[in-house]
């Protein structure tokens, strides 16, 4: 039988940094390729005995379907959980989804057609590029330095644009990939400018609460007062991610279109999960899980921070995050990161190829490093390993 498949299917492709990750399982290596978070975080006592308490309690709700905005308990608990990190939202701003990517999903269902312009990052999350590109979409990519997106260029940009974007697409705080925060003035001023020109925000928060350094920033939803901003949120950076849980928030007419078009795509998340993590939350639980990972990830951040510095070659940038899980790497300008990977793999060592980030192809000079999985002794290794070779090809 021959099989038709829809416009909508060929313009998926497969991922080039998940293909070229198959080489990290090679025995003795050290990588700094899939942001995973430490599994010695993982709750896994605290997880069992709510499991079993859900189900000795509320069994009658955990597995039957459940309400597709999500289950009241759970978005109470999303609610509150937001509160702790300064973010106000109301139930109704609320919609549970299986994990950010699937809010990215549905937020390009919702706003995308074919040729849509709109306005990302350079680089930005691969993710992302993979639920826009996929409807053909016309992007724009705004470039960044220290302190977020270039809001001059941004202006800029919108002001020759023939059509008006849909969204600007934004993380702003510890981007992935650059590990880069866009400072507060920015964060104004991208609300200033999106009013100006009346295009929504897109604000993905998936590391926010993971901030090692500082104070925490007021999130744009904050900023704006909950106008004319989409914020996409997840657990699986913050608790763990083989739940699939995160959330939508955005102004209650939006949300209502979101859980419309959740209905057609998987009548709702897992009651069963919503209700376990609802009760983890409730129980005070997420929050010192949130403070172990703190403390566990900043010391890891800062020995891979000290060991570029120690063995890196003159020539070779890097971002200095303030917390999530990455950094950016940036070699002379005639290295292809891609072309030496297998160099690296001989070296022991692998990282995620930097082009892959960049809508139009650009950055083959770049890599992200991830430091939240290896233990701080594989950083010291590893980096030192990755510096020798990009010493023996320069």
């Amino acid at each position: 039988m021959t099989y038709s498949f829809s416009n909508l299917s060929k313009n998926i492709k497969r991922s080039e940094i998940r293909e070229i990750l198959k080489w990290t399982r090679k025995p003795g290596l050290i990588s700094f390729g899939g942001g995973l978070p430490d599994s010695d975080l993982f709750p896994l006592k605290e997880i069992a005995d709510i499991t079993a308490e859900v189900l000795e309690t509320k069994g009658y709700l955990a597995l039957q379907y459940g309400q597709t905005q999500g289950e009241p308990e759970m978005i109470e608990a999303l609610c509150y959980h937001m509160s702790e990190f300064g973010d106000k939202a109301d139930y109704d701003n609320v919609c549970v989804v299986s994990s950010s990517q699937q809010g990215l999903d549905l937020l390009s269902m919702l706003m995308l057609d074919e040729g849509t312009p709109i306005i990302v990052e350079m680089p930005t999350y691969l993710g992302a590029l993979q639920a826009f590109s996929r409807h053909n979409v016309n992007m724009t990519g705004i470039p960044m330095d220290n302190d977020g997106m270039r809001m001059d260029l941004l202006d800029e940009t919108l002001s020759k644009m023939e059509e008006k974007p849909k969204f600007i697409y934004t993380i702003p705080d510890f981007q992935n990939p650059t590990g880069i925060t866009m400072s507060v003035e920015r964060r104004k001023e991208l609300i200033a400018i999106a009013n100006k020109y009346d295009v929504p925000i897109v604000e993905d928060s998936p590391y926010r609460e993971l901030r090692y350094v500082g104070e925490t920033l007021p999130s744009i939803w904050e900023l704006s007062g909950g106008k004319n901003v989409i914020m996409l949120k997840t657990f699986s950076k913050i608790l763990f991610p083989g739940m699939r849980m995160g959330w939508i928030v955005a102004e209650e007419e939006i949300i209502e279109k979101f859980v419309v078009l959740k209905q057609s795509v998987d009548l709702c998340t897992p009651s069963f999960n919503q209700l376990i993590l609802a009760n983890y939350i409730k129980k005070g639980m997420m929050k010192k899980t949130i403070e172990a990972a703190k403390k566990c990830y900043e010391p890891k951040k800062d020995a891979m921070l000290e060991s570029l510095k120690k063995f890196m070659p003159e020539g070779v940038k890097w971002s200095e995050p303030e917390g999530g899980m990455f950094l950016w790497v940036e070699l002379p300008e005639h290295i292809d990161t891609k072309e030496i990977f297998m160099t690296a793999i001989e070296h022991d060592v692998a990282y995620v190829i930097g082009a892959p980030f960049h809508h139009d192809g650009r950055g083959k000079n770049t890599m992200r490093l991830s430091y939240s999985f290896p233990s701080v002794e594989q950083i010291h290794d590893g980096v030192e390993r990755l510096a020798k070779m990009v010493k023996s090809i320069l």
